[in-house]
Formats: C-alpha cells, sequence, structure tokens
C-alpha cells in the first residue's frame, strides 16, 4: 500500500477547517463581521499560505519556520474560537467540532515539524 504523505493530509484538512469556519461565520452577527469573522479568515487563509509554502520548501530549516508560524497561529485561533463561544456567536456543539478539527491540524502540525528536525 502507498504511504501517504502527511503534506497533503494537512492542506486537504486546513482547506475543510476553511470551508467549516466560512459556514459559521455567516451566522456572526453584522457587527462582527468585519473585526472578529476578518481575523478568523485571514488567519486561516494566511495558515493555508504557509501550509504550500512549508511543502514547497526546499531546507527542512525554512519547513520548521512555516510550519511554527502554523503553529503560533492555531493557537491565536482557538482563542478566537473560545471568544466567540463566550461572545455567544457559536453553540456548544460547533465550539466542539471547531476546536477538534483544529487539534487534529496541530497533531498533524506537530508531527511534520519533529520529521524535519529528524531529517
Amino acid at each position: 500500500m502507498p504511504k501517504i504523505d502527511n503534506r497533503l493530509i494537512t492542506y486537504q484538512k486546513m482547506t475543510n477547517l476553511i470551508y467549516y469556519s466560512k459556514n459559521l461565520l455567516k451566522k456572526y452577527p453584522k457587527s462582527e463581521r468585519f473585526d472578529l469573522c476578518a481575523d478568523i479568515k485571514n488567519l486561516l487563509y494566511e495558515d493555508l499560505k504557509y501550509i504550500v509554502y512549508a511543502w514547497k520548501a526546499f531546507t527542512n530549516k525554512e519547513k520548521s519556520e512555516y510550519l511554527r508560524k502554523v503553529d503560533v497561529d492555531l493557537v491565536v485561533l482557538k482563542s478566537f474560537i473560545t471568544i466567540s463561544y463566550k461572545s455567544m456567536y457559536i453553540n456548544q456543539k460547533n465550539y466542539m467540532v471547531w476546536n477538534e478539527n483544529v487539534d487534529e491540524i496541530g497533531k498533524l502540525i506537530g508531527g511534520w515539524m519533529k520529521s524535519c528536525q529528524k531529517e
């Protein structure tokens, strides 16, 4: 059986997270669409860009730098999700699913970072 490329899975999970997030952000009040929603969207698109940069990088040092940025951004995203939940823009189920998706991507990024350190 062929080995599944972890980088491709990370990219796919991130695009799925963006799609899920965009659907949730439609539920936010109009007052937050240009503030919190915009911050979340920008963060997600930036992370997707960093994942592609890491995927295409030649050296492990370059890959590690981009992956570290994604890792930090995921922590910030979790904070935005918590703010959204506490402000009652999303319900508990949305909060749990969103956080689980972010955690899953975080684990994939962590594994990718470890593989860069080994090589």
